[in-house]
């Protein structure tokens, strides 16, 4: 199914169709559990981009939840094998090996073959990010954030 994806993108592009991609539609994997190396098994060693979360407020701690986790998202990257980039995470001397292996984080994936299609939504995540956390950090008041 791939393959055909990838003929249809090829073809398109040669005849001079730019499909964009909207990075609001991407096909993210479900969250996990980042602990150790052997949360990543599963992960596939295609490319795409992937995202890192820590847990905030666990599931039921806080009635403004809903009773559901609550993460905060620290990092969107990209990578062209994500299952060898989110194994080596947890390597010796890699800054976010304790941070990960606190069991407090999880992270997920979004395989994106192309690469030009994957840096516009790696860019447009990142401002996302970038504007959310600003408008975030604005001097509110924690029930004002609530409401």
């Amino acid at each position: 199914m791939e393959g055909l994806a990838r003929l249809v993108s090829d073809s398109l592009h040669r005849h001079g169709v730019e499909t964009p991609l909207d990075h609001r539609r991407l096909s993210w994997s479900k969250w996990f559990r980042c602990e150790s190396s052997l949360s990543t098994v599963l992960v596939p060693g295609k490319p795409g981009l992937y995202a890192l979360g820590e847990e905030m407020i666990a599931p039921g701690e806080a009635a403004a939840t809903a009773g559901k986790r609550m993460l905060a998202l620290f990092q969107i990257s990209e990578s062209e094998d994500l299952g060898m980039t989110l194994g080596r995470m947890f390597l010796p001397g890699n800054p976010l090996r304790e941070r990960l292996a606190s069991g407090r984080c999880f992270a997920r994936y979004s395989i994106i073959e192309d690469p030009a299609q994957r840096q516009a939504a790696l860019a447009a995540l990142r401002q996302w990010m970038d504007e959310t956390t600003s408008a975030d950090f604005e001097f509110k008041s924690p029930a004002q954030r609530i409401a």
